[in-house]
């Protein structure tokens, strides 16, 4: 037997972190983009016990992963999982590639879907990967704002009905933990106030317009853009376009098509994006 699905990627352009009372209510406030580039899953059963995962065609610990089909009880599998755009950027890649694994192996074994839910949030939150990641990438939302912060059975997320066509994401360099970030007290702080003004001003005119504005005073206030971050930003600024920081990577994300952006960063490596309304599918074949 096999399952496949696809599991869009997700930005964070505004966030703050809420620690709840257990993993399940813990995870983020915020404003992101949910993308038409994620991970591409296929999981088969094997004939033995061994869980064996593979990123991009190598083999690899991929420990949030594993936790996550751990905790499903479930042994046994060949894991392969494709991404579109490149790890540790900012992109929501630990949660879009555990949630398509779980999501298939949930399918394969007929589990509830909130299983894979729960599965996939608690290893995400326990191991260090995103806080907010898989509730706005399993809302429907092109534009996703993370109204209460928690696992998609307990948060919620509001759609104020904006998408984003044509846009392009850069990245520029080595990348940038989230969990150094989200272990920092002092950051976490700063973080949390920046995150709740910025959010008060977008919800009061919520456009694109205004997320660019509101993520790029966001940005600035907590002061986590390297200087390549911060380099390309005002490049493109500077020929009159918008660009803000993806949290938390060394890339950006643009308003302006992806030819554009490569011509203003030649040494970035640029993908051309959308944002994605469409449900999670699971295919699967004996």
């Amino acid at each position: 037997m096999r399952a496949e699905c696809f599991v869009p990627g997700h930005i964070s352009c505004i966030f703050r972190p809420v620690r709840g009372p257990d993993t399940i209510r813990t995870g983020s406030l915020g404003l992101g983009l949910r993308l038409n580039l994620g991970c591409h899953a296929s999981v088969e059963a094997r004939d033995d016990p061994e869980v064996i995962i593979r990123i991009n065609g190598e083999e690899c610990e991929a420990p949030i992963t594993r936790m996550a089909i751990g905790t499903m009880g479930v042994n046994g599998l060949d894991i392969d999982l494709k991404h579109d755009l490149p790890l540790q950027q900012g992109f929501g890649a630990s949660a879009s590639g555990t949630y398509a694994a779980t999501l298939c192996v949930a399918s394969l074994f007929n589990i509830d879907r909130m299983v894979a839910m729960t599965a996939t949030h608690t290893a995400e939150c326990t191991l260090g990967g995103g806080l907010g990641d898989l509730l706005a990438i399993e809302s429907r939302a092109g534009v996703p704002v993370r109204a209460v912060a928690g696992a998609p059975m307990v948060g919620s997320v509001v759609d104020p009905g904006l998408s984003l066509d044509d846009f392009s994401v850069a990245i520029m360099g080595g990348l940038l933990s989230t969990a150094s970030v989200l272990g920092d007290d002092d950051k976490v702080i700063r973080i949390t106030e920046a995150g709740d003004k910025a959010m008060s001003m977008f919800l009061s005119k919520p456009s694109i317009d205004n997320l660019f504005e509101c993520a790029s005073m966001f940005s600035q206030q907590v002061g986590l853009e390297s200087s390549e971050v911060s380099e390309a930003i005002a490049k493109v600024e500077g020929e009159g376009h918008k660009a803000c920081m993806c949290m938390l990577g060394n890339s950006i994300y643009s308003d302006l098509p992806a030819d554009e952006l490569k011509r203003i960063l030649p040494n970035a490596e640029v993908f051309s994006c959308s944002t994605y309304s469409e449900p999670i599918r699971v295919t699967r074949t004996e």
